[in-house]
């Protein structure tokens, strides 16, 4: 009996040891949860059937790519989709394959169009982040997922994307150096327009309207108005300084139904004028709330 009573206090010592170091063992870090989701399109129909053989993968390459990367982990930010379209041409090569592209990316208010888009791909190529060196084809698509990002975060706090545009900026100094140069003097023109004041005052009303937004509650509509009312005047302001501003425009057309339906019970007519002003287009709409 004490043999055996020896043997279990033997095992029992022994599951508990193994208990104990389990418990000093670090749990593997959890998976951030992706604030960046894609949606993308390749099209193929104008490379020729051997290219679209090559490239039959592409877009699920491209998908995994903006998919599977943490772009940014910040808990507050809701996630979002972002919309990339290539439109793929061949580029005769002797030495790799080449090709050349439209490129549409978008986020929930914003678009980007590149006529200029220039890359190689070889057919069995991955498509991975952190390489030392300079990939044409990503280029592209960080600088461009990077402006989304930082026109996204300007949402939650004054000029909240800043440092998402200078990541943009450091890709483009990179693309202009590069063997692939073409097409990154208009982006550097495009970004340099972002960093000037016009810009930043439209960068900077996005934070009025957002947190006007987040007002919820019944006793806070007047406040919630208010805010909204100070992002529309300040917006009006921004497109009399720059009749082009073409993010202004499209922040306009992605929150024009918001608007009307947060003022459309006021008594207070005056966002509805200055959205006839800025917004002709939609003269029909608005005129029936102006008293």
């Amino acid at each position: 009996m004490r043999q055996v009573d020896s043997f279990r206090l033997f095992f029992v010592l022994l599951i508990l040891f193994y208990i104990c170091q389990l418990a000093v063992i670090p749990a593997p870090a959890v998976a951030r949860d992706k604030k960046v989701r894609a949606k993308v399109s390749i099209i193929l129909d104008k490379l020729p059937e051997e290219k679209k053989k090559r490239m039959a993968n592409f877009q699920e390459k491209v998908a995994n790519y903006i998919n599977n990367r943490t772009w940014l982990d910040a808990d507050y930010v809701n996630q979002f989709e972002v919309g990339v379209q290539m439109f793929l041409e061949d580029e005769f090569s002797t030495v790799e394959d080449r090709y050349r592209c439209n490129l549409l990316v978008s986020g929930p208010d914003i678009q980007f169009f590149d006529k200029r888009g220039r890359f190689p791909f070889q057919e069995n190529e991955e498509i991975k982040p952190g390489s030392a060196d300079y990939v044409p084809l990503l280029g592209l698509i960080d600088y461009y997922v990077y402006l989304v990002i930082a026109n996204e975060l300007d949402k939650y706090g004054l000029l909240e994307g800043t440092p998402y545009f200078e990541k943009a900026r450091s890709v483009l100094q990179q693309g202009k150096f590069s063997r692939f140069f073409e097409g990154w003097d208009r982006r550097e023109e495009a970004l340099q327009a972002m960093f000037s004041e016009n810009y930043k005052k439209f960068r900077e009303l996005k934070d009025y309207y957002f947190y006007g937004l987040s007002l919820e509650k019944t006793d806070e509509l007047a406040q919630k108005r208010d805010y909204v009312k100070q992002a529309v005047e300040k917006l009006a302001d921004v497109l009399k300084e720059n009749k082009d501003n073409l993010a202004a425009k499209q922040f306009i057309d992605a929150h024009y139904q918001e608007i009307v339906d947060l003022f459309k019970d006021s008594d207070d007519d005056s966002v509805f004028r200055v959205l006839l002003r800025i917004d002709p287009d939609r003269t029909e709409l608005y005129e029936e709330y102006v008293q």
